[in-house]
Order: C-alpha cells, then sequence, then structure tokens
C-alpha cells in the first residue's frame, strides 16, 4: 500500500512540472496596479465623452427650441395671429411669446416656452440692444442679432442662434470647441455653407481698409475704406457688396455680431455659396479667410476660431 501511495505521489510531481509558471505565479502586485491604472483611465474617458455627448445633445435642443418659437413667431406675425401676431422675449432659461409689440409679463395671454434643462442664454446681441424679436406682419422682416447659448454646467460649451435681417433663424457649433472636432482657425478647408462666423481675438475698431481679392486671371482687387459702415462708437460693423468675379455675380455680407475695444466676432455671408473663383477677404492686409473655387473655405492666418454651420 504504502509503494502504491509513492507512485501517486510522484505521478503528481511529474504533472505539476507541465504547468507553465504564468498559471501558478498570480499577479504580482505591480501588475495590479498596472491593470487598475489603466481601467481608470479608460473608464475617466468613457465618462468625459459622456457628458460632453450629454451637453451637446441638451445645447441642440436649446438652439432648436429657440429657432422653432422664432419662427412661430413670425408665422403669427405674417398671418396676424390673434390680430396682431406674437413676439418673443429672450430670458435666461425660458422664451416667452406675447401678443403684438410690448412685453406685459402680467399678460394673460403669454406662452412661456422652457429652455431644455441644464442650459441658459447667455448672451443677446441684437442690432436694437434689446431682448426682444418681433417680426414685421408685412414681409416677417426682423432686428438681427445673435443669441448664444450655453451650458449651465460648463459654458464653454456653446450654440449660436442667428437671427438675420429678412426673418430667417438658424443656428450653429463652434468647431474645435469644447465639443469636439479639430478648430480650423488658419488650419484645413471646410465645406462652404455659405455662412461662417469668426471669433478673431482681435478688434477691428481701429482699422481703416477692407480688401477682396478674387484670384482670377487675371487677378481682381477691390479696396474699400471702412469707416463709414461702422456706426458712430464704432460697436457694429454691417458691410454689403455686390461683385462680379470672373464673370460670376457674387455678394459679400459682413456684420459684427460682437465689437469692441479688445475681440472682433464677425459673420461673412457669401452668396451663392461654393461658386465662382477663389476669394481672399483681408482687414488692413491682415487675412480673415479664404474661399476656394472648390467649395471649400478656410479661416486666414487672422480668421481667428471660424464657426461653421
Amino acid at each position: 500500500m504504502r509503494k502504491k501511495r509513492l507512485n501517486l505521489l510522484n505521478v503528481s510531481k511529474r504533472h505539476n512540472k507541465n504547468i507553465s509558471p504564468f498559471f501558478c505565479a498570480g499577479f504580482t502586485l505591480v501588475e495590479l496596479i498596472i491593470v487598475i491604472a489603466i481601467t481608470s483611465i479608460l473608464l475617466a474617458g468613457g465618462i468625459v465623452s459622456f457628458t460632453g455627448l450629454r451637453i451637446s445633445g441638451g445645447l441642440s435642443a436649446g438652439a432648436d427650441t429657440i429657432k422653432l418659437t422664432l419662427e412661430k413667431s413670425r408665422l403669427s406675425s405674417l398671418v396676424k395671429e390673434d390680430e396682431t401676431g406674437y413676439s418673443v422675449k429672450l430670458n435666461d432659461t425660458s422664451l416667452v411669446l406675447f401678443k403684438g409689440l410690448v412685453y406685459d409679463v402680467n399678460s394673460s395671454s403669454n406662452k412661456i416656452v422652457n429652455l431644455p434643462s441644464g442650459t441658459k442664454i447667455t448672451s443677446v446681441n441684437l442690432e436694437n440692444g434689446g431682448s426682444t424679436v418681433s417680426f414685421s406682419h408685412l414681409n416677417g422682416t426682423t432686428t438681427p442679432g445673435t443669441i448664444v447659448l450655453s451650458s449651465i454646467n460648463d459654458p464653454a460649451y456653446t450654440r449660436t442662434i442667428y437671427v438675420n435681417g429678412s426673418g430667417r433663424v438658424y443656428h450653429a457649433y463652434t468647431s474645435g470647441g469644447s465639443l469636439g472636432g479639430g478648430g480650423s482657425g488658419g488650419q484645413g478647408q471646410v465645406a462652404d455653407t455659405g455662412h461662417q462666423e469668426f471669433n478673431l481675438g482681435w478688434s477691428i475698431q481701429n482699422t481703416s481698409e477692407l480688401k477682396f481679392k478674387f484670384l482670377t486671371n487675371p487677378g481682381q482687387s477691390e479696396i474699400f475704406i471702412m469707416q463709414p459702415h461702422f456706426n458712430g462708437n464704432k460697436t457694429v460693423f454691417n458691410y454689403v457688396r455686390d461683385f462680379d468675379a470672373g464673370g460670376v455675380d457674387q455678394r459679400v455680407t459682413m456684420y459684427s455680431n460682437q465689437l469692441d475695444p479688445t475681440n472682433t466676432i464677425m459673420s461673412i455671408t457669401r452668396d451663392p455659396a461654393s461658386s465662382g473663383p477663389t476669394l481672399e477677404i483681408y482687414i488692413d492686409d491682415r487675412l480673415l479667410v479664404t474661399y476656394f473655387s472648390d467649395g471649400t473655405v478656410s479661416a486666414g492666418s487672422s480668421g481667428g476660431t471660424m464657426i461653421v454651420q
């Protein structure tokens, strides 16, 4: 019996010798720390990505709410709903549709539209300096300007809603901002949608010349004095020009959504978009933007951050 038991032990020892040391040794403390660190990094990245998507979704929904409310107001004015139509009062976290042109906070006919949770209006830049948008009952025109919607928890996340003088309303996202993407300030080209906004990072208040350079054969350049296109205290710049560039009709509209002694946010519209020869726009020989003949656009070396739609 004893001899048999020894033989069994010898077999067990021989079997264990064939097992890989990897399965016998287990994990070391260093290996466990590395695994935990990698897992933590992956989890943190996932949380950040999810947070960004959640905030972006909220801002998109808020921008759509503002856009649809303004469009409803315009339509009500054109059809003279309830005899007068409705205007829109812009508050921090809500919009108020009200009858007529004069806002009465106590009116029983006011219709309150709340913005999505976690979003608020942080800036209203209308040409008339107010916070109320009204549309003409004759042709639907209005006072132009911009409305900036931001995340309450992270104000770096924004959406900009544009109100055109003709009554058109649309909104944009910031390319290369905290919502992701690669900023286009002087780098790369994107499809020309016809309308871009540029956060220049410098002020045009003390500039003098605006130059449009069409890369036709032969080349075509036109220079204009900027002074007549500022308002009295140089807080607004508004310029519209029609061109015949290489046989193609072009209209360029430039409007300052923000203008102060330290910075300029410039809205530029080229109509028709993606048509005609390459166009470069300069202010005092500082390149703001290049519209390429292949239908793309790129911010110039002095164009700051480009916002695309």
